[in-house]
Protein backbone atom coordinates (compact mmCIF):
# COMPACT_ATOMS: atom_id res chain seq x y z
CA UNK A 1 0.00 0.00 0.00
CA UNK A 2 1.39 3.42 -0.89
CA UNK A 3 1.70 6.13 1.74
CA UNK A 4 -1.06 8.24 0.18
CA UNK A 5 -3.59 5.38 -0.19
CA UNK A 6 -6.86 5.99 1.63
CA UNK A 7 -8.75 3.35 3.64
CA UNK A 8 -12.54 3.04 3.63
CA UNK A 9 -14.28 3.26 7.00
CA UNK A 10 -18.02 2.64 6.99
CA UNK A 11 -20.33 3.47 9.92
CA UNK A 12 -23.76 1.81 9.99
CA UNK A 13 -26.65 1.92 12.47
CA UNK A 14 -30.45 2.23 12.47
CA UNK A 15 -30.16 5.98 11.79
CA UNK A 16 -28.21 5.57 8.55
CA UNK A 17 -24.87 4.95 6.90
CA UNK A 18 -21.76 7.11 6.71
CA UNK A 19 -18.55 6.44 4.80
CA UNK A 20 -15.19 8.14 4.73
CA UNK A 21 -11.75 7.40 3.35
CA UNK A 22 -8.96 8.06 5.84
CA UNK A 23 -5.21 7.70 6.12
CA UNK A 24 -3.61 4.68 7.77
CA UNK A 25 -3.50 5.20 11.56
CA UNK A 26 -6.51 7.55 11.81
CA UNK A 27 -8.60 6.82 14.90
CA UNK A 28 -12.28 5.94 14.53
CA UNK A 29 -13.43 9.01 16.47
CA UNK A 30 -11.67 11.30 14.00
CA UNK A 31 -13.04 9.29 11.07
CA UNK A 32 -16.58 9.63 12.46
CA UNK A 33 -16.18 13.40 12.74
CA UNK A 34 -15.05 13.62 9.13
CA UNK A 35 -18.21 11.94 7.83
CA UNK A 36 -20.72 13.04 10.49
CA UNK A 37 -21.31 9.58 12.00
CA UNK A 38 -22.84 9.75 15.51
CA UNK A 39 -19.90 8.67 17.68
CA UNK A 40 -20.14 10.56 20.95
CA UNK A 41 -17.44 11.95 23.24
CA UNK A 42 -17.27 14.10 26.35
CA UNK A 43 -13.47 14.11 26.71
CA UNK A 44 -12.52 14.94 23.10
CA UNK A 45 -10.73 11.67 22.55
CA UNK A 46 -8.46 11.15 25.56
CA UNK A 47 -10.19 7.93 26.72
CA UNK A 48 -11.51 9.51 29.91
CA UNK A 49 -15.27 9.35 29.32
CA UNK A 50 -15.70 6.02 27.46
CA UNK A 51 -18.59 7.54 25.47
CA UNK A 52 -17.04 6.77 22.07
CA UNK A 53 -17.69 3.03 22.21
CA UNK A 54 -18.31 1.45 18.83
CA UNK A 55 -18.97 -2.11 17.74
CA UNK A 56 -16.79 -3.58 15.00
CA UNK A 57 -19.07 -5.31 12.48
CA UNK A 58 -16.51 -6.33 9.84
CA UNK A 59 -12.74 -6.76 9.74
CA UNK A 60 -11.74 -6.27 13.39
CA UNK A 61 -8.22 -7.34 12.40
CA UNK A 62 -7.99 -4.08 10.42
CA UNK A 63 -7.86 -2.03 13.64
CA UNK A 64 -4.88 -1.55 15.91
CA UNK A 65 -4.78 -3.94 18.88
CA UNK A 66 -6.22 -2.48 22.09
CA UNK A 67 -3.56 -0.67 24.11
CA UNK A 68 -3.27 -0.79 27.88
CA UNK A 69 -5.30 2.42 28.33
CA UNK A 70 -8.24 1.02 26.36
CA UNK A 71 -8.13 -2.32 28.18
CA UNK A 72 -8.06 -0.47 31.52
CA UNK A 73 -11.19 1.49 30.54
CA UNK A 74 -13.37 -1.21 28.94
CA UNK A 75 -11.77 -4.45 30.05
CA UNK A 76 -10.62 -7.35 27.95
CA UNK A 77 -14.03 -8.38 26.64
CA UNK A 78 -13.64 -6.76 23.21
CA UNK A 79 -12.94 -10.26 21.82
CA UNK A 80 -16.48 -11.26 22.85
CA UNK A 81 -18.46 -8.04 22.35
CA UNK A 82 -16.55 -6.52 19.45
CA UNK A 83 -16.69 -3.15 21.24
CA UNK A 84 -13.78 -0.73 21.05
CA UNK A 85 -13.15 2.88 22.01
CA UNK A 86 -13.33 5.03 18.90
CA UNK A 87 -10.68 7.39 20.22
CA UNK A 88 -8.17 4.56 20.68
CA UNK A 89 -8.80 2.19 17.76
CA UNK A 90 -6.68 3.14 14.75
CA UNK A 91 -7.59 2.17 11.20
CA UNK A 92 -5.17 -0.19 9.47
CA UNK A 93 -7.50 -1.42 6.72
CA UNK A 94 -11.16 -1.28 5.60
CA UNK A 95 -13.65 -1.69 8.47
CA UNK A 96 -17.38 -1.49 9.14
CA UNK A 97 -18.40 0.04 12.45
CA UNK A 98 -21.65 0.49 14.40
CA UNK A 99 -21.75 3.66 16.51
CA UNK A 100 -23.23 2.78 19.90
CA UNK A 101 -25.54 5.09 21.87
CA UNK A 102 -23.82 7.15 24.53
CA UNK A 103 -24.28 5.83 28.04
CA UNK A 104 -24.26 8.61 30.56
CA UNK A 105 -23.17 7.76 34.08
CA UNK A 106 -25.94 7.05 36.55
CA UNK A 107 -26.53 9.56 39.26
CA UNK A 108 -25.65 8.20 42.65
CA UNK A 109 -28.25 8.29 45.35
CA UNK A 110 -27.05 9.48 48.70
CA UNK A 111 -26.48 6.66 51.15
CA UNK A 112 -27.82 8.59 54.10
CA UNK A 113 -30.63 11.07 54.09
CA UNK A 114 -30.12 14.21 56.11
CA UNK A 115 -32.72 14.66 58.82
Amino acid sequence: MSDDAKILVRFVNAEGEWSVEVEHGTDLLHASRLCGAPVQTLCNGIAACVQCKVKVLKNPENLSPPATLEIDKVGNIFHITGERLGCQAQVLGPVEIEPLPARLPRKRRPRFRPR
